[in-house]
């Protein structure tokens, strides 16, 4: 099995942005002001990592972001959007790569 460095580079990427979004300042008595200026936003988003293997066949690995970007004030319109990569190691079919972006478009009434 061969090691793919841009397999590296996306899990310590994915890991930065993990780390960075699970720390937030907590508010202190005099932020009141600063409250009512800004509004805060609860961001959620979720990674997931996998690899398989099957003899004869190879192994997969795969990694994904997936995170709700944007929602409308009445909470009618939302945009999610997610980011995956999966590479194949070894088998009959020899190494290969997929990356994907996807964003959806969410309408309710």
């Amino acid at each position: 099995m061969k090691f793919n460095f841009s397999l590296l580079l996306l899990y310590g990427l994915l890991l930065m942005l993990a780390r960075s979004a699970s720390h937030a300042k907590p508010l202190r008595e005099g932020d009141s002001q600063l409250i009512a200026r800004l509004q805060r936003y609860k961001r959620q988003f979720s990674l997931n990592f996998g690899a398989t293997h099957e003899d004869g066949y190879g192994t997969d690995v795969n990694a994904e972001a997936i995170a709700s970007l944007w929602k409308s004030q009445s909470g009618n319109t939302k945009l999610d959007g997610s980011a995956s990569y999966t590479q194949h190691f070894g088998g009959l079919s020899g190494d290969g790569r997929d990356y994907r972006l996807k964003l959806k478009v969410v309408f309710t009434r």
